[in-house]
């Protein structure tokens, strides 16, 4: 299969009034940029202080026509009965380009801001009723039902539904494993040393398997994009002085610490896949070449579909889009050129 690529929205840095007036032109920009650039997707973020992601698609639906719009929703946020039905009028409007995201809040304390104190047992069943109930929600053919459940009750469920196909549907790969494989059409992973990658993919793929399902594996990067190598690890060291980290002490075994940018580069977790913060993003970091050849390393792992961000987002689709994409499509990793819209 080949190697899908989406450009997240960026996240709003200040919630103050006159910014989110300001934003929707940005995301229209940005929107039309992507479908020009020839790329497969949009992903639309949620989260504390950020825009809800339903209605952004919503406005972007009318502005673009292939884009695949993936809205992230914490399950705390909407009942499931809510959710599939705005889900369905996305669908109806967008000519079925949504995609869903479903994110596992427990990783942090902002599921609490919805209202739910429920421990990591407790979420967990919480969530595989959602989604037990998401999906028949979402079954086009499926009758009207009632359910009594430990989380949710509900009386003729699904009465309004439409003939619609379910939106695919995106979990965290720190999400339970027998969750992952009943319900994901995709699992979106967190990148870390390639071995204990291949190892946790395997893994994921052994549960889908076990429920006779097949999964696809996503990761998100950004994206530092150089002229040549110098030029993007000087990008990189300036991000890091940014974010007021210090490289890690040299380890004296090392041989190559005379190379440039050597205590940077120690934050890599494989050339050119460089983590500056413990835990936090993933970038690409080199030239045009540098960049295709470690996106071929992460489809031959199993990884269809890269969630890609920078810092100047319009610029940096286009420059992604007239240096990388040809160089992968060359390596039999596109589909064939799409013409742009």
């Amino acid at each position: 299969m080949p190697l899908e690529f989406s450009w997240q929205l960026p996240p709003m840095q200040d919630d103050t009034l006159s910014q989110w007036q300001a934003r929707p032109g940005d995301w229209i920009q940005l929107a039309l940029a992507v479908e020009y650039a020839g790329l497969d997707g949009l992903w639309i973020g949620n989260g504390l202080g950020q825009p809800d992601s339903l209605g952004v698609a919503a406005a972007l639906c009318a502005h673009t026509r292939k884009l695949a719009l993936t809205v992230s929703v914490a399950p705390q946020v909407m009942l499931p009965a809510a959710l599939a039905s705005t889900l369905q009028s996305l669908q109806s409007i967008s000519q079925q380009r949504i995609r869903l995201h479903l994110p596992d809040s427990g990783r942090n304390s902002a599921y609490r801001a919805f209202g739910e104190f429920l421990n990591r047992d407790q979420r967990n069943e919480r969530i595989g009723e959602y989604l037990d109930l998401l999906a028949r929600l979402l079954a086009p053919l499926d009758e009207p039902f009632d359910h009594a459940g430990r989380y949710f009750q509900l009386e003729s469920a699904g009465i309004a539904r439409r003939n619609l196909a379910a939106p695919p549907l995106l979990l965290d790969a720190s999400q339970d494993p027998e969750l992952m494989g009943r319900h994901a059409d995709q699992c979106l992973l967190s990148l870390v040393p390639l071995p204990a990658l291949a190892q946790q993919i395997q893994r994921l793929r052994d549960s889908a398997k076990a429920h006779d399902r097949e999964l696809s594996l996503a990761c998100q990067l950004g994206l530092i994009l150089g002229d040549s190598e110098d030029q993007a690890w000087q990008q990189a060291e300036r991000h890091l002085a940014s974010l007021g980290v210090m490289a890690p002490e040299a380890d004296p075994r090392v041989s190559d610490l005379a190379r440039p940018f050597a205590e940077t580069r120690r934050l890599e977790i494989h050339p050119n896949l460089w983590q500056p913060e413990a835990g936090g993003a993933v970038f690409l970091v080199g030239t045009a070449q540098q960049c295709a050849a470690r996106l071929q390393t992460l489809h031959e792992l199993g990884i269809r579909h890269v969630v890609m961000t920078a810092e100047h987002p319009v610029r940096e689709v286009l420059r992604f889009a007239e240096q990388i994409l040809p160089l992968l499509q060359t390596r039999g990793l596109r589909k064939e050129s799409r013409h742009r819209a």
